[in-house]
């Protein structure tokens, strides 16, 4: 199985400097997209705000094509709601939408663990264990590797999992990590410490040790939603 190259933990373009692309641009769209969504979780807009598409064009320098299609987007991933008359609002409880996701990251992925011990190929394991040097703590660009490590680890477990539809659902899941990261960029410390809880699954997985897989897997989510805390995980 083939394994796309973009990083969805990449940031990109800050969120308050969107690109004056053309409307047709899908990444234009992509980053109304984003924008939109980081104020929701954000709390800047809030359950039930309308949202209309004119205004919102206006406050981020575009057209209100890319806006009407990031508002579709949205509404297909139930962020926002489209009512009869075509005007949408934000869905109650939609600010929640990172901590959700991480609470089925806790029901998904370490049973995704615990599938893909000893199925990573050998090409697999260098891959992650040259990222994982890169990313010891003291040298030159470590948060930045810290992050990739951890990008290509879980994904890396997604896709040897075994199930198809399992690794579609995680691969979802990750596209909006980088929300998270730019509502809340991660702290050293604590990208640190969920580097030695990668290492563990790594490890396990390395062993084809499911059980440990999984539960390493399991602790190291709950860590991490202990550590950020709030809307943002």
């Amino acid at each position: 199985m083939s394994r796309e190259t973009v990083n969805p933990l990449s940031p990109g373009p800050s969120p308050e400097s969107i690109a004056l692309a053309s409307p047709d641009d899908a990444s234009l769209v992509q980053e109304v997209y984003d924008r939109i969504l980081l104020q929701i979780v954000r709390g800047e807009l809030t359950s039930g705000t309308p949202l209309r598409s004119t205004l919102l064009a206006r406050q981020l320098g575009v057209s209100r094509t890319p806006v009407v299609q990031a508002l579709q987007r949205l509404a297909a991933d139930g962020l926002v709601l489209l009512r009869k008359n075509k005007r949408a609002i934000v869905r109650p409880g939609a600010e929640n939408w990172l901590v959700e996701l991480h609470e089925l990251r806790e029901l998904l992925e370490p049973a995704a663990a615990a599938r893909a011990a000893g199925r990573l190929t050998p090409e697999d394991l260098a891959r992650l264990a040259h990222l994982a040097q890169a990313a010891q703590g003291g040298r030159d660009g470590w948060l930045e590797a810290a992050a990739q490590f951890d990008f290509e680890l879980h994904l890396t477990i997604a896709d040897r999992s075994g199930n198809f539809a399992l690794r579609q659902m995680l691969r979802k899941i990750w596209s909006f990590k980088r929300i998270s990261y730019l509502a809340a960029p991660e702290r050293p410390e604590n990208l640190q410490q969920g580097y030695q809880e990668h290492l563990a699954i790594l490890a396990a997985l390395k062993a084809g040790d499911a059980e440990t897989a999984r539960a390493a897997m399991l602790f190291h989510l709950r860590s991490a939603g202990s550590l950020r805390g709030g809307n943002i995980v």
